[in-house]
Formats: structure tokens, C-alpha cells, sequence
């Protein structure tokens, strides 16, 4: 899981990636946050039962993020969905043909 943090507090830093997303345990929690607070970037959580989702990045992208975390990430509406994955990376042209499936409709091709 350290490997992976590194990695993304790397491209957040170098901009080539505005926020992440990881699901840890909620043992390891605190020495990811405390990792995550000393490099500067803001964060976010979503508790799963015994495990959490951690947001961080980009202040920004963390407060959109914040908008969503009332509801389980696999109930968030069409539009909300396309913007996280948006901002996490995602393929564009995937998240797009997503959006249109969420939508019912289909992607010419």
C-alpha cells in the first residue's frame, strides 16, 4: 500500500494527477492520513464497514468530492460519477461511454 501512496503523492505533486483514491483498512488509516497531511495535500474520507476510502489531492477536487460522500460511490448519480472518475484519472473516453450507459443511451461506435 506504500508503494501505491508514493506513487500517487508523486503525481499529485507533478500535476500529472489532480486527486486519488485508495480503500485501506481502517488499521493502516492513521499512518497513510498522517503520510498524506506531511506531504501537504488535503483529504477526504468515506467510511465502509472496516475499511475507508481515502480521497486526497488537489484541495479543490477533494471539497467536489466531499459533495458526494453521502451516498455509497456505486449510487452516485450519472453526472457524479462522470466527474469523479474524471477526476481521478480515469480513461476520458471510458468514463464517457459510462455516462452514456448510466443514461441508458448507447455511444455512437
Amino acid at each position: 500500500m506504500d508503494n501505491v501512496l508514493n506513487t500517487y503523492i508523486y503525481e499529485i505533486k507533478k500535476g500529472t494527477k489532480p486527486l486519488a483514491l485508495l480503500t485501506v483498512s481502517n488499521e493502516c488509516l492513521d499512518r497513510l492520513l498522517d503520510k498524506i497531511t506531511k506531504n501537504g495535500l488535503e483529504y477526504a474520507l468515506q467510511k465502509i464497514e472496516n475499511k475507508c476510502n481515502i480521497f486526497f489531492g488537489e484541495s479543490e477536487c477533494v471539497e467536489v468530492v466531499k459533495t458526494f460522500l453521502d451516498k455509497n460511490l456505486s449510487q452516485l448519480s450519472a453526472d457524479k460519477d462522470f466527474i469523479l472518475g474524471i477526476l481521478l484519472g480515469y480513461n476520458r473516453v471510458q468514463q464517457c461511454r459510462r455516462y452514456l450507459n448510466k443514461l441508458n443511451l448507447h455511444p455512437i461506435g
